[in-house]
């Protein structure tokens, strides 16, 4: 009986590892990505969408109202993510990337989730790697806090609930999970304007696949209207129908149609007009696809539809902005690994050729998707934006080979700059001080939590809503900043600053690119009788 007794109680402590065995599978994929993000944590503020994002979200922490006194050309999820990260963790690069870690967490648990149920075990392993690494790396610049990092969880949950539960008759007249994925998808939206391209797609394959019905879609649809109107209705009456209108919507219009006529060098209307065949003809086969599939107990053909619309934002947008691919990572990652499943031998010819037509519409997505690129080349690429840089960089930080100033200063000019800059500043007690940053990197309004006076952090924003060629100059020069700090490629691209620079200001301090301006005024008391420090 002892000897029973003791038998079953060693079985017993054996058992966690025995249940572990079978999980292996999970856990590598994800240890993986840890091991990759881990240089992201030693990155120095460098970015400058990052730099926007944060001092926004201070000056709504601030009291400023979103849209009207402080601007942004995204919904407001973004900048209430960011400004919660502000507010119980601070502004630390550190604080930052622990949320975009946790989002991409999140997203590898979501492809885990869909692959598991759908493709097998193998596949799923594949689907794992394939976006652990991307999602690692910073090739799609993952690791920032951009809003494509913080959609992707969502978008790729809502993705996964809706493919491994569309095929199965519901339980309820009404069910349930429609309204789970329609929140899920909502809140991509709430994030990124973009997010609607998945929307859509997950709408198609609602009203087509498995079991499709009325009901699915309607309550999908009021989820995912309804919890839109409750963040833009109180943007409408707080800022106005004119200034949300342009933020959302005819700020990128603008945007858009500028990269274009860049990329058509003197005839801008061919790269639009090939652009917008492709895109029709990628929706044709996406429609007809997902119609002659529409009967199909096998569900898998629906992750090629949302693959397919999800690479057609960056298809569209055809800009060099690698983090627009990382809502696409997680259904092209499915789908990929979805290659090889055989139709059964007697499945009929339409849908085998609706399955090509949509493995078609993928890859035309795909491709018209390469101008988009990828951050940093490849691993041995010389340069300081490289991999070789990233990666050894930081293990030779981590081992004591070089210093972390030494690692972070590789990763941007302005990086040392702007550290000189802002220990000039705090020396000459100015922090706080009313200030405009003349530049597309605005980290300095952070680092010396210095008052923004203009509408919106980077220069290039304030162009865009005040016009080029002088109007923010006037701006400025009637806010009468204390500090006027200039970086010499934006002063190069809007070179109206300098009337106000020559006429009201004197430069005080010069840090590489990067030249501190005091008003005529405040030099005695801060620099002494002469004006020299």
């Amino acid at each position: 009986m002892a000897a029973a007794a003791g038998g079953r109680f060693r079985a017993a402590r054996r058992l966690p590892s025995y249940r572990l065995r079978p999980r292996l599978w999970l856990i590598g994929p994800l240890a993986l990505y840890a091991l990759l993000r881990i240089p992201s944590f030693l990155e120095p503020h460098w970015y400058t969408d990052e730099a926007g994002y944060v001092t926004t979200a201070r000056a709504l922490l601030q009291g400023k109202v979103l849209y009207s006194q402080i601007w942004t050309n995204k919904p407001p999820l973004q900048i209430w993510t960011v400004a919660a990260v502000i507010h119980f963790l601070g502004t630390s690069e550190v604080a930052l990337h622990v949320v975009t870690f946790i989002t991409g967490l999140m997203t590898l648990l979501a492809v885990a989730y869909a692959a598991n149920r759908l493709l097998g075990r193998r596949r799923t392993v594949v689907a794992l790697v394939l976006a652990a690494v991307m999602l690692g790396t910073p090739l799609l610049d993952a690791e920032l806090i951009v809003p494509e990092s913080f959609l992707i969880a969502p978008i790729a949950w809502a993705g996964a609930l809706l493919l491994t539960r569309v095929a199965a008759p519901d339980t309820r007249r009404w069910p349930l999970w429609p309204v789970a994925v329609g929140a899920l998808a909502a809140a991509g939206i709430a994030y990124q304007q973009t997010a609607l391209a998945d929307t859509c797609a997950f709408a198609l394959i609602l009203g087509t696949a498995g079991r499709a019905s009325w009901r699915r879609v309607a309550a999908f649809a009021a989820t995912v209207a309804a919890l839109t109107a409750a963040w833009l209705i109180p943007a409408l009456v707080t800022a106005g129908a004119g200034k949300v209108a342009y933020a959302l919507v005819g700020y990128w219009v603008q945007f858009t149609q500028g990269q274009a006529q860049g990329a058509g060098q003197g005839n801008p209307q061919i790269p639009m007009v090939i652009r917008a065949i492709v895109v029709l003809v990628v929706l044709t086969l996406i429609v007809s696809g997902a119609w002659l599939r529409r009967r199909d107990r096998d569900i898998s053909w629906a992750i090629w539809v949302w693959a397919a619309v999800a690479l057609l934002v960056p298809m569209v947008a055809g800009q060099p902005y690698p983090h627009y691919l990382l809502p696409s990572l997680a259904p092209t990652a499915l789908a990929l690994s979805s290659l090889g499943l055989r139709l059964p031998a007697g499945a009929p010819s339409p849908r085998r050729l609706a399955g090509a037509a949509l493995m078609v519409a993928t890859g035309l997505a795909l491709v018209g998707a390469a101008p988009t690129g990828l951050d940093w080349p490849p691993a041995f690429a010389v340069g300081n934006h490289s991999f070789a840089t990233y990666y050894f960089g930081a293990i030779s930080t981590l081992t004591r080979g070089q210093s972390l100033t030494t690692y972070q200063d590789q990763f941007d000019y302005r990086v040392s700059e702007d550290s000189e800059v802002a220990a000039w500043i705090r020396a000459h007690g100015l922090e706080g001080s009313s200030a405009v940053v003349w530049s597309a990197d605005v980290w300095l309004y952070e680092l010396d939590d210095l008052q923004q006076l203009l509408p919106t952090p980077p220069i290039y924003n304030d162009e865009h809503l005040l016009g080029y060629d002088g109007p923010v100059a006037q701006e400025v020069a009637d806010l009468e900043p204390s500090i006027v700090i200039t970086e010499a490629q934006s002063r190069t691209s809007w070179p109206e600053i300098n009337s106000v620079l020559t006429t009201g200001y004197q430069d005080v301090d010069t840090s590489g690119s990067e030249i501190v301006w005091l008003r005529h005024d405040l030099v005695a008391s801060v620099m002494g009788p002469t004006g020299l420090g």
